[in-house]
């Protein structure tokens, strides 16, 4: 897996999602939307692209931030 760089490899969207799980630890994707104010297809997209980046899990539609995940979050604060 690509390391994973905040400031290079990730949207505003992508970090604000990732603080939130960072926060709360898991969430579905409505519980991401009604913390965040984005929209849920911005969302979905967003969530696919942490995914992709090993930031994020998802176990039977709840989205789980990884450790990798709480790393980068740690460096976004």
């Amino acid at each position: 897996m690509p390391c994973l760089k905040p400031n290079k490899n990730l949207s505003e969207q992508a970090k604000s999602i990732l603080k939130l799980l960072a926060e709360v630890g898991k969430a579905t994707k409505q519980e991401i939307a009604d913390k965040s104010g984005l929209n849920t297809p911005l969302i979905a997209r967003k969530l696919r692209e942490l995914i992709g980046k090993g930031a994020v899990k998802e176990q039977d539609g709840v989205f789980i931030i990884t450790d990798s995940g709480k790393e980068v979050a740690e460096k976004l604060k």
